[in-house]
């Protein structure tokens, strides 16, 4: 294959090693990403939907996108594609792990901490397989042009949250301390979601589709995984916010400030205005 501005790559006509005619030669990579891109969206969308009505068939059918993912991803020639599909394993995951981890045993907020460190384990496993840098996954060295727009994000945490509690209100979060609540927000959602959407989905779909058609299909995956919330306001609020943190992404490179950001909005959320009411 070879790489072409912007990203995109151009696979040669015949697989590599093979005399076969490659099945998708005749389409673009970048519009085949967007393809496959645009299927397992709606396959997501689809176990979203199927498990608000019952969660026992919507976590098969993630169970099912996940294995889809996994084979995919092997039978996939283009290099590129393939490290995009397996990436993808990590929207069903995060569903699959949160419905299924039994609430009752541990505090809410214990609970969070538990899910991530799965999730984490899966993130950094597709990070050693695919060969990309962290730096690439937004954990380069900071550059000092770009820091006013990192921290410039921050502070819209404030006026976002209290907007989503507006539109969920939900119960307070019971936590022992403030302060390490807070803390397990930051890091086991800020960051494990900023890591999954913004880190690796975002840099592995921006490389097999234009810069915009990545940004927007991880967008909508991230909207579509508040289904659950029961509000189609929230999933557009969603998309929003995601939408938002990927630009700050794509300019900067980092996914540092919109790790915090993200975090203040659950803290926001979750710990702060239920107990203004």
């Amino acid at each position: 294959m070879i790489s072409l501005k912007g990203g995109e790559t151009e696979t040669v006509g015949r697989r590599e090693g093979t005399g076969e005619e490659g099945v998708w030669n005749h389409i673009k990579p970048s519009r085949l990403g967007i393809y496959v891109g645009i299927t397992y969206l709606f396959l997501i969308t689809l176990a979203e939907i199927l498990t608000v009505e019952d969660a026992r068939i919507g976590i098969t059918a993630h169970i099912f996108i996940l294995f889809a993912t996994l084979i995919h991803s092997t039978l996939t020639s283009d290099r590129n594609l393939s490290a995009f599909i397996m990436s993808l394993v990590l929207a069903p995951l995060i569903r699959i792990l949160s419905i299924s981890m039994p609430l009752t045993h541990f505090s809410r907020i214990s609970w969070f901490m538990l899910v991530s460190i799965p999730i984490f384990i899966a993130i950094f496993t597709c990070i050693y397989l695919q060969g990309i840098k962290l730096g690439d996954v937004g954990f380069p060295k900071p550059i000092l042009r770009n820091i006013p727009l990192e921290c410039g994000v921050i502070p819209l945490a404030v006026p976002l949250g209290f907007a989503e509690y507006q539109i969920l209100k939900p119960e307070p979060l019971p936590h022992h301390s403030f302060i390490g609540a807070s803390l397990i927000l930051i890091i086991c959602t800020g960051l494990v979601e900023e890591l999954t959407f913004r880190g690796l989905l975002q840099y592995n779909a921006t490389r097999v589709m234009s810069k915009w058609s990545g940004i927007l299909l991880i967008s909508a995956i991230f909207a579509v995984l508040h289904i659950g919330n029961l509000s189609i306001l929230d999933c557009i609020f969603a998309f929003f916010v995601g939408f938002l943190f990927s630009i700050v992404r794509e300019r900067t490179g980092t996914i540092y400030g919109i790790s915090i950001s993200h975090g203040l909005i659950n803290i926001i959320l979750f710990l702060v205005a239920p107990l203004m009411q």
